[in-house]
């Protein structure tokens, strides 16, 4: 029953999430204007290369706890809280230390893209945003500690009331004259509040105590060995989500109208990650618990067909109307100069189609602690989206750039994936994609068939 109330509540936080960006985006764009959009869409994809200082301990975090506690191992528990805790202390010091470097740097590195007032505002908007990410890292361990326990309803119910919160003072603040830097200023102040209620919950109502003492080398390097390859594994996923933007930023004279362009589609494409992705963080403590009782490649593969076919559904289901309406969606809901945006999207939704309905496996190697090979076959394969969207930018700058990641999210995280899935967990891949695709394929051909008739 938890399991299942998580899976509710983490789809009800996904809508509230896509339909905060889905109301404000359209607002915001007009509110800025396509240069200053652009700006603040740069900004936000140099910020999120922060996030990797986390160094994959966020998901040992939710490993752990949900072992220690699944194992009645208070002891344990309170002394892994308490080496965590120090941690994302000392990183998200550094995290903002990093934060005041890039907006020293920031004048050099985007001085070809970029005009003087957009660097300005660029370096205001950089140090708010560092400053978010350094909170969000300090408290990360509170947040994480909530999921691995399954107070699922503390931690979603939280996160939608910031949202709310958000969407109703941005307005608000938009409507006043205000823009880019109130914009950021309000997603901080709310990220305080709700990381604020975070402690408070698990010091004050689960009396969690930090304790160091007893901690062994052995097992903190276990942790370190862990989340080492989960590490990778971030850098990989962060290089194919922002780089596009970031080396449109540094090699495009004039960038900042398509980084906007660009933005949109990508926006697009993150609110279909996260409906994609939306159970994930719930389902891992019963992946854990799964994998720890011993469960067969028979069973792993039976799980992930089960879970597959309820993303497949709706992800078809959204992939679908969007190649039928999505250029008009995009022409009514950013405005007509930014109609390019909905082959950005397309394109980008068609490599996370897969990569999203098979993401359970990923939650298995790292359950079984066999995603070293996975991890460092993804980074390789990033490394080729670089080189690509260099090259391809020279051709079109949007659309190479769109292009390039696309052939590297194929290779990397469909291709590859499924050859580590077939070594690592033993699932044949033809009985894989028999399950998966059984009665959902045709379905959707002939409701695509309706649709474009209808159209």
């Amino acid at each position: 029953m938890g399991r299942k109330k998580g899976v509710i509540l983490s789809y009800i936080l996904m809508v509230f999430e896509v339909l905060s960006t889905l109301l404000l985006t359209p607002f915001i764009i007009r509110s800025f204007g396509q240069a200053e959009y652009g700006v603040y869409k740069l900004v936000a994809s140099v910020v999120a290369y922060l996030a990797l200082l986390d160094l994959g301990i966020g998901n040992s975090v939710i490993r752990f706890t949900a072992k220690y506690h699944q194992e009645g191992d208070g002891e344990n528990l309170s002394r892994f809280f308490g080496v965590a805790q120090i941690y994302y202390v000392i990183i998200g010091i550094v995290a903002l230390a990093v934060g005041v470097v890039l907006t020293i740097i920031f004048p050099y590195v985007f001085a070809k893209g970029l005009t003087n007032e957009e660097i300005v505002l660029g370096q205001k908007l950089l140090f708010i945003v560092s400053l978010n990410t350094a909170v969000t890292l300090m408290t990360a361990v509170f947040t994480n500690t909530i999921i691995g326990l399954g107070y699922f309803a503390v931690s979603k119910g939280a996160s939608i009331i910031q949202i709310v919160i958000r969407i109703v003072v941005t307005y608000i603040a938009l409507a006043l004259g205000y823009k880019s830097i109130a914009v950021v200023t309000i997603n901080l102040v709310t990220t305080i509040g709700c990381k604020l209620f975070f402690v408070i919950f698990v010091f004050a109502k689960l009396k969690l105590k930090p304790k160091l003492r007893g901690v062994n080398k052995g097992f903190i390097f276990s942790v370190i060995g862990y989340s080492s390859w989960i590490l990778l594994q971030m850098i990989a996923t962060q290089i194919n989500a922002f780089a596009d933007q970031v080396l449109l930023g540094i090699l495009v004279p004039g960038a900042s109208m398509v980084i906007a362009v660009y933005g949109v589609g990508a926006q697009v494409v993150q609110y279909f990650q996260s409906i994609g992705g939306a159970i994930g963080g719930v389902l891992f403590p019963g992946v854990v618990s799964l994998v720890g009782k011993g469960a067969d490649s028979a069973a792993l593969e039976n799980e992930m067909i089960r879970i597959g076919r309820i993303s497949l559904i709706v992800l078809l289901a959204i992939w679908g109307g969007f190649i039928l309406y999505g250029r008009q969606f995009i022409a009514l809901w950013a405005g007509a100069e930014y109609e390019d945006a909905y082959l950005v999207a397309l394109i980008l939704m068609t490599a996370h189609l897969f990569i999203q309905v098979e993401s359970i496996g990923t939650q298995i190697l790292w359950a079984k602690n066999e995603h070293k090979e996975q991890a460092i076959l993804k980074f390789a394969i990033v490394l080729v989206n670089i080189v690509l969207t260099i090259l391809l930018i020279r051709w079109n700058a949007l659309f190479g750039a769109t292009i390039g990641t696309f052939i590297s999210l194929i290779l990397g995280d469909v291709f590859v994936m499924n050859l580590v899935f077939k070594r690592k967990i033993g699932i044949g891949l033809w009985s894989y994609y028999k399950g998966l695709l059984r009665g959902i394929l045709l379905a959707f051909l002939i409701t695509m068939a309706a649709g474009f008739l209808f159209s």
